[in-house]
């Protein structure tokens, strides 16, 4: 079906379409990515607190060796939630690459 210009009217639709879906999704995907972010930081902050509480423990009582553990438990959160970040900013960067027109 062709419109007065001559063009196709149903390709027409589809670009306007995606161009009206295209900045809801850029603004979920920046979210999703924002709150990634977020956690990270809020994590972050408990973790290392958590370390340095730890270690000021273990260093007043050496024998104490479940601080350690503490530690490396801590460094592990960090380490998943520093993860996590990546995944989500990669998945929202294939989700954009994939609906690009």
């Amino acid at each position: 079906m062709s419109d007065a210009s001559g063009q196709d009217a149903s390709s027409d639709d589809g670009n306007s379409a995606q161009e009206l879906i295209q900045p809801h999704l850029n603004q979920s995907v920046a979210l999703a990515v924002q709150s990634a972010a977020d956690l990270l930081k809020n994590i972050n902050t408990i973790e290392t607190t958590v370390i340095g509480v730890a270690s000021a423990s273990w260093l007043a009582n050496p024998a104490m060796v479940e601080y350690k553990e503490i530690i490396e438990s801590a460094t592990k959160t960090i380490t998943f939630v520093s993860e996590n970040l990546v995944k989500v900013g990669e998945a929202g960067a294939s989700v954009l690459k994939d609906l690009k027109p």
